[in-house]
């Protein structure tokens, strides 16, 4: 791997790793601070020119030399992440690589293999491509803070029983498991042999994506150098 595209995807991997820090910050804080948000662009976006990276690489190995210096300045060249054949065709035929299937077919067979439409595996490309371009040009997308709060109360033999306090409200004489329940606090009170548990789940989302920011970033930053060496195998 040349030492620019390694720079690159290590560059990714350090972002990752302040996006990490950050995110625990902002947990702590029980807020989603602009860093945050921005950090998740800047590793999504890092990997994507790493993609485009090595795809300009077997462009200037494999079509290059044969196009004219015309073709040459006006071929767009990235790697192709699509949702359909055509477009996927489309894409290449505007790197000058229509062609590509004779020229490099393994290379061919490989790009469209690794397409969104090809197989659901291929899904975090979409996304990932998705969330560059979208933090580019539009607005960065946004990480929404979901915090669930559930109380679990548990007695040695009879099993436990846990609840959303935020949407079951108890009134006067509950008890639960044989320990009454505060209805101020909603909390059980002492009890021998009663135990209560308060539990808070809190995670990033990508907005109108429905995945777990931080576990995303960090799987597209292993999937992504995955990728890239299987790639530069074949070139």
């Amino acid at each position: 791997m040349e030492r620019q595209l390694e720079s690159m995807l290590k560059r990714a991997d350090e972002l990752l790793g302040q996006l990490k820090d950050e995110y625990d910050g902002c947990l702590k804080a029980q807020d989603v601070t602009e860093r945050a948000q921005n950090l998740t662009h800047e590793v999504l976006e890092k990997l994507r020119n790493a993609l485009d990276h090595t795809m300009r690489q077997a462009w200037n190995k494999y079509i290059e030399p044969n196009l004219s210096e015309r073709d040459k300045k006006r071929a767009i060249v990235y790697f192709p992440i699509l949702s359909d054949l055509n477009s996927f065709r489309s894409t290449l035929g505007r790197g000058c690589m229509a062609n590509l299937d004779e020229v490099h077919k393994n290379l061919y067979d490989f790009l469209l293999k690794k397409q969104p439409f090809s197989s659901e595996e291929n899904r975090w490309l979409e996304l990932l491509s998705e969330v560059a371009v979208e933090g580019k040009h539009v607005q960065l997308t946004p990480q929404k803070r979901s915090e669930t709060r559930r109380i679990k109360v548990s007695r040695p033999g009879s099993g436990s029983v846990s609840w959303d306090p935020d949407s079951v409200k108890f009134g006067k004489g509950v008890s639960v498991m044989g320990a009454p329940v505060d209805p101020e606090t909603q909390r059980i009170v002492p009890t021998p042999e009663v135990t209560e548990q308060l539990e808070v789940w809190v995670s990033f989302m990508l907005e109108g994506c429905g995945v777990n920011a931080l576990q995303f970033c960090n799987e597209a930053c292993n999937k992504t150098r995955m990728l890239i060496n299987e790639m530069l195998g074949l070139i």
